[in-house]
C-alpha cells in the first residue's frame, strides 16, 4: 500500500476537477484538497501537481504550489507578525501563520523581531513552530567521519565560536577560523573537524586538506584578477592581513600560493604575488 500524503508533506496529486475557487486535487485519505486560484496557473495542462499540504485558519487541509519558508524538521528563521493568547504566529511564506505556542517559546516573542525555530509535527499531524531547539537537536552524533561536509545553520554566537545546527539534528560548535561575522539563521557549508571523545561535533567553515587548498587558491586567482594582477600579500604577512583578505589562516594561504606557484599561475615577489 502507497504512504498516504500528510500536512506537512511535500506531495505530487493528481488533478481531478477545476472550481471557482481553484483546483481540486486527489488527496488520498485526506479527500479533495483544494489549491486555491491565485495559485493556478492559467495555462495548466499538468495531470498531477507537485504542492505543500497544509490546514487553513479552519482546520481544512489546503494545497500551495509554493513551500514553505521551512519545511517540517528544519531549523531556520522566521518573523514574528502577532502574538496571541495562544502563542506568536510566524510568517513561513504561506497564508496562514506558523503557530509558536507558549510552552514552545525561549523568550518572549515581539512583532517585527525574528525565532530561531524548528518546525514541528505533533502527534495529531499538526504543524507548529518550537524555539526550544534542545527538545529537538542532539547533543552526540556518530554519523559523520573526519572531513565530512554537512548542512549548517547558525544558531548563536558564544566564546567558542557558533553553536550551530548540523542537518537539522544535532547541536555542533563552529570553529571561527578567522572568518567573517556570521548571523542567526545563516545557512552554509560546514565540515567535521575532528571526532571528539564525547562525540560531540567540532565543525569548521574550511574543507580540509587538498579541497581546502583548492577552494582558497581558487578565491586568491579571482582576488588577483579583480585587482589588475597584483596583491601586496606573501608568506612573510600578517596572520591578520591574510585572514581579512580570504578568511583562511595563514597556513592555508601559504599552501594555496605554494600550489598556484608550482602550477605556473603566479610569481611570488619580494612585495607580494602577481599572476604570471
Amino acid at each position: 500500500m502507497e504512504d498516504q500524503p500528510a500536512v506537512g508533506d511535500v506531495a505530487v496529486l493528481p488533478v481531478r476537477r477545476r472550481v471557482r475557487a481553484g483546483l481540486l486535487l486527489d488527496g488520498g485519505a485526506l479527500g479533495e484538497v483544494l489549491l486555491p486560484d491565485r495559485e493556478v496557473d492559467e495555462d495548466l495542462t499538468a495531470k498531477a501537481l507537485r504542492v505543500f499540504l497544509y490546514e487553513d485558519g479552519d482546520g481544512q487541509v489546503r494545497a500551495s504550489a509554493r513551500l514553505p519558508r521551512l519545511l517540517p524538521g528544519q531549523v531556520g528563521r522566521l518573523r514574528v507578525v502577532s502574538v496571541s493568547r495562544v502563542g506568536a504566529f510566524l510568517d513561513w511564506g504561506l497564508p496562514k501563520d506558523l503557530l509558536l505556542p507558549f510552552a514552545e517559546q525561549g523568550n518572549r516573542p515581539e512583532v517585527g523581531r525574528w525565532q530561531t525555530v524548528r518546525v514541528v509535527r505533533d502527534r495529531a499531524g499538526r504543524l507548529f513552530a518550537s524555539a526550544r531547539l534542545d527538545r529537538w537537536l542532539e547533543d552526540t552524533c556518530d554519523a559523520y567521519a573526519q572531513g565530512d561536509a554537512v548542512p549548517l545553520v547558525v544558531v548563536q554566537r558564544t566564546e567558542l565560536g557558533y553553536k550551530v545546527a548540523v542537518d537539522d539534528r544535532y547541536w555542533g560548535l563552529l570553529a571561527e577560523d578567522g572568518q567573517r561575522d556570521l548571523k542567526p539563521g545563516q545557512r552554509l557549508t560546514g565540515y567535521v573537524q575532528r571526532l571528539r571523545t564525547d562525540r560531540r561535533l567540532s565543525l569548521s567553515a574550511n574543507p580540509p586538506g587538498a579541497a581546502k587548498r583548492e577552494g582558497v587558491a581558487e578565491r586568491v586567482l579571482q582576488r588577483l584578477r579583480q585587482e589588475d594582477g597584483f596583491l601586496p600579500l606573501g608568506d612573510k604577512s600578517p596572520p591578520d592581513d591574510i585572514r581579512a583578505a580570504f578568511g583562511c589562516s595563514k597556513n592555508a594561504f601559504k599552501q594555496a600560493i605554494g600550489k598556484l606557484y608550482k602550477d605556473g599561475e603566479i610569481v611570488i615577489e619580494p612585495a607580494g604575488i602577481r599572476l604570471r
